[in-house]
C-alpha cells in the first residue's frame, strides 16, 4: 500500500500540575460596605459575585447565572449593572446571554488608609460561597453573614448592634435585621457560645444531597422545570387514558 506523503506532527507540550486548593476572592468587606452605602446593597453585592464567577471561570459571565445565583430577574441585574455604570465602578456588554464586565484596578492603600476609620479589613471568601451559600440563604442574609465577618475582623470580641447592622447593611427594619440572624443560625453560620457568652461566626457547613438537589433545580431554572412538570402531566395523562380503555375492552365491563 502506498503511504501518504504527508504526514501530521503532534509536539506534545509539558503541563504543571494543576494547584491545589480552593478559588478565593480577596475582599475588602470594609470597602464593601462603603459601596453599599453609594451604590445600594444588591448592586454591591452582584459585584463581588461577578468577581467570585470571574475567579472560578474567566471570560464573560452568562446571565442566567447571575439571574438564578442572586434570586433576581435579568431586567433586574441590568439595572443594577446600569446602576453600577452610572457609579463608575465598572463597564459591561452583553450579546448573546453573556456579560462580559470590566472592573477598575483597585489601588493599593496608602499609609493613611490603615489607620481608623479606614482600617482595610481584607477576607479570603470562597468563591465557592456565591454558588452553593448566596442562592440558599439569599441576597439580605448573605450580606449580614458577610457582615458580621467583617464585625469579627474589627474587634476581638466583636460586638453587634442591631441599629448598626439595618444602617450599614441597607436593611428595611430591626425586624428584618433579626429575620436575617435567625436566618443564618438555622444555616449554621452562626452559634451563641455560652461558655463565653458571645456570638461565633462560622464557615459555611457542607452541602447536603437535599442542597445540592435544590441548587440544581434552582440552576435548571423556572422554565426548564415548567418542561419537566409538563412532560409529567402528559405523562399521567397518557397512563390513565390507556388505563380507562383497557377498562372498557375487558369482557363483561
Amino acid at each position: 500500500m502506498q503511504q501518504s506523503d504527508s504526514v501530521s506532527i503532534r509536539i506534545l507540550r509539558a503541563h504543571g500540575t494543576p494547584p491545589d486548593g480552593m478559588t478565593v476572592l480577596h475582599v475588602d468587606l470594609a470597602e464593601f460596605f462603603r459601596m453599599v452605602a453609594r451604590v445600594g446593597r444588591d448592586a454591591a453585592l452582584l459585584v463581588l459575585t461577578i468577581r467570585a464567577l470571574r475567579q472560578r471561570r474567566g471570560g464573560g459571565i452568562r446571565m442566567h447565572d447571575l439571574a438564578w445565583i442572586m434570586g433576581a430577574s435579568p431586567r433586574r441585574i441590568r439595572a443594577w449593572l446600569d446602576r453600577l455604570v452610572a457609579a463608575g465602578s465598572l463597564v459591561y456588554d452583553q450579546t448573546n446571554g453573556t456579560v462580559d464586565v470590566e472592573l477598575p484596578e483597585v489601588a493599593p492603600p496608602t499609609w493613611t488608609d490603615i489607620h481608623p476609620p479606614g482600617l482595610p479589613l481584607r477576607f479570603e471568601l470562597r468563591t465557592h460561597w456565591f454558588i452553593h451559600v448566596l442562592p440558599r440563604l439569599g441576597r439580605g442574609t448573605f450580606v449580614t453573614y458577610l457582615y458580621l465577618l467583617r464585625r469579627d475582623g474589627m474587634s476581638a470580641p466583636a460586638t453587634l448592634e442591631v441599629a448598626a447592622l439595618v444602617r450599614e447593611a441597607a436593611l428595611a427594619t430591626s425586624l428584618h435585621a433579626r429575620w436575617h440572624l435567625r436566618q443564618l443560625r438555622r444555616s449554621g453560620l452562626i452559634r451563641f457560645d455560652p461558655a463565653t457568652e458571645s456570638l461565633l461566626v462560622l464557615d459555611p457547613p457542607p452541602l447536603t444531597p437535599a442542597s445540592r438537589r435544590w441548587l440544581r433545580r434552582r440552576r435548571m431554572g423556572d422554565t426548564a422545570q415548567r418542561w419537566i412538570w409538563l412532560a409529567l402531566a402528559a405523562l399521567v395523562a397518557v397512563a390513565i387514558t390507556t388505563l380507562l380503555l383497557v377498562l372498557r375492552t375487558r369482557p363483561g365491563a
